[in-house]
């Protein structure tokens, strides 16, 4: 098939009862902003590595765990050193099926793998019997997405995640931040991984990542914007990015002028 739709490679797809099954492919380094769609959305990271942030949300997508978009909001993608295969069922959201993509639970990693890995599995399935067993992975997918509990943080998590971002050139201790938000750092650390699945210093790293390619892709220096994201120098922002997207922020600068 390989169409080119925008910013992406539509390889194949299937339309099944109301839902629009695509592979798609996005190039290296792609840096996409602030947009939303107008579907509810069911995805897979077939190959390689894409982070997506919207607001104070900011996940770098796990090959083959499932991830879930909401319809209308609004956020930005950037894609690895390896550009990104990806696999999406859309579901229009006066869709009754699409409710548990619409309020989706936080996954927990073995659970998103076993679901991602279901639904990537029926779409590789020879054509013949591709149809009855994508209908099926979906179908299991969203009864368990809306069997599952919806834990929300409390106030005070989301106001320490918020202080974080809002200082991440120069974030405030996990002591001071415990004191601003009147709990104990252990209890706030143990309480931020629990929730979302990452530790204050990696949650801390990956905003800083994210903001840092912004800037660069902007047009901004190396040193300028290590200094303006709150690494302690251009070094330590350039090991950090490699390790975040698998290559140095120059090497990612002439992916994304190339695709």
């Amino acid at each position: 098939m390989n169409r080119v739709r925008g910013y992406a490679v539509i390889e194949d797809e299937l339309h099944l009862d109301g839902m629009r099954v695509i592979e798609v492919r996005h190039a290296p380094a792609l840096v996409l902003p602030t947009h939303a769609h107008d579907t509810a959305k069911l995805g897979v990271l077939l190959a390689g590595g894409g982070s997506e942030r919207s607001g104070l949300e900011l996940d770098s997508h796990t090959p083959l765990a499932l991830f879930t978009r909401r319809p209308l909001r609004s956020h930005e993608n950037q894609y690895h050193a390896q550009g990104a295969h990806l696999l999406f069922v859309q579901l229009d959201p006066s869709d009754r099926r699409a409710r548990a993509a619409i309020d989706p639970p936080r996954l927990a990693l073995p659970t998103a793998l076993e679901l991602g890995q279901l639904l990537a599995r029926a779409f590789g399935e020879p054509r013949p019997c591709r149809r009855r067993r994508v209908r099926d992975a979906v179908k299991t997918i969203l009864r368990t997405l809306d069997e599952m509990p919806r834990r929300r943080p409390p106030a005070w998590l989301d106001e320490a995640r918020e202080l974080l971002v809002a200082n991440m050139a120069q974030p405030p201790t996990l002591g001071e931040l415990g004191r601003v938000v009147g709990t104990h750092p252990v209890h706030l650390a143990q309480s931020f991984r629990a929730h979302w699945g990452m530790t204050t210093r990696h949650y801390l790293r990956a905003h800083r990542v994210f903001h840092a390619l912004e800037l660069i892709d902007r047009g901004g220096t190396l040193a300028e914007t290590a200094a303006a994201v709150g690494f302690a120098d251009q070094s330590h922002m350039t090991r950090a990015i490699r390790r975040e997207r698998g290559a140095p922020p120059g090497a990612l600068r002439r992916q994304s002028a190339d695709s």
